[in-house]
């Protein structure tokens, strides 16, 4: 007989565990008590609304990396490594990218609150 090999896992990660339908039901109750600001986020199959979930998608992204370039943007401030004519245009750039997504944002209904992506267990971006 040949010998089973075991699968790996990296490192950092939990094995995956299958849950029963008892413990499924009470997850399911649990998360229809929960109040909607902390149920997780869904995408809203809905026709007539695809075009917001997918701009409301792609905005949270934006809104994510401009903060990203923010903080590097700090970072090197920081560290004197950005002239001054440098700050100043990191600056200006970062500010009207900000404009754009709040403007892009109101078009569809979504408020800046709504583009801040929720990382589960790590809990929200900002």
């Amino acid at each position: 007989m040949a010998a089973r090999q075991r699968r790996r896992r990296a490192p950092g990660t939990r094995a995956v565990r299958t849950i029963s339908q008892v413990e499924e039901r009470a997850l399911r109750r649990e998360l229809a008590r929960a109040p909607e600001s902390t149920r997780p986020g869904r995408w809203n199959a809905d026709p007539d609304d695809v075009q917001r979930s997918v701009a409301k998608l792609v905005l949270a992204l934006v809104e994510f990396l401009r903060k990203l370039m923010e903080r590097q943007a700090i970072r090197r401030m920081e560290a004197r490594t950005l002239t001054s004519e440098e700050i100043e245009a990191v600056g200006q750039a970062l500010m009207k990218l900000e404009e754009t997504v709040h403007r892009m944002a109101k078009q569809f209904g979504l408020r800046p609150d709504e583009l801040n992506l929720d990382l589960g267990p790590l809990g929200k971006l900002s």
